[in-house]
């Protein structure tokens, strides 16, 4: 389904854009499953944006379910990332929630490659596994680019940042 059928939270204004987006960190074998539509140069955690009148938890386990095809079990949040950053041309603020996460079903699991396709509105999602280290995941270029150090990291507290890409 189109981003114009569904009930985004998205606003545009001008060349800027605000969207509310929830991701999942969801964990196998000492990795971190990570997606991106094909061709894009960066990855990110799974998820997507929230709809109007549904909640950050029900929107993450809303797109597990699309894009796995399995039921989760959203967890704790973790991290809150307000992301600034230009894509395409537009400026972007995004307002990222970030959840553990647990599939109701394992996915494969290979060390380096794809293993999960599907299509998504207009794009092609491919998930893999990716070590949770501050090198693997910049050689993937995981955005928004504060997720490395606090994957990496391991760490169980809560964190809010506030990140700007922005030239």
């Amino acid at each position: 389904m189109d981003d114009t059928a569904r009930k985004m939270i998205v606003m545009d204004a001008g060349v800027s854009r605000f969207q509310l987006r929830a991701g999942a960190l969801i964990w196998a074998t000492d990795h971190i499953l990570v997606h991106r539509a094909v061709g894009d140069p960066y990855w990110s955690l799974p998820g997507g944006r929230v709809e109007l009148d549904e909640s950050s938890e029900e929107a993450l386990a809303r797109e597990i379910d699309e894009e796995l095809g399995c039921t989760a079990t959203v967890g704790r949040l973790r991290f809150v990332i307000e992301n600034f950053f230009e894509l395409d041309g537009r400026k972007a603020h995004e307002l990222g929630f970030y959840f553990d996460a647990e599939l109701s079903r394992p996915l494969p699991f290979h060390e380096s490659e794809i293993i999960h396709r599907v299509r998504d509105g207009n794009s092609d999602l491919e998930f893999r596994w990716a070590l949770p280290t501050a090198t693997t995941l910049h050689e993937l270029d995981l955005k928004p680019r504060p997720l490395r150090d606090l994957i990496a990291a391991k760490n169980a507290d809560f964190a809010h940042l506030v990140y700007r890409d922005v030239p």
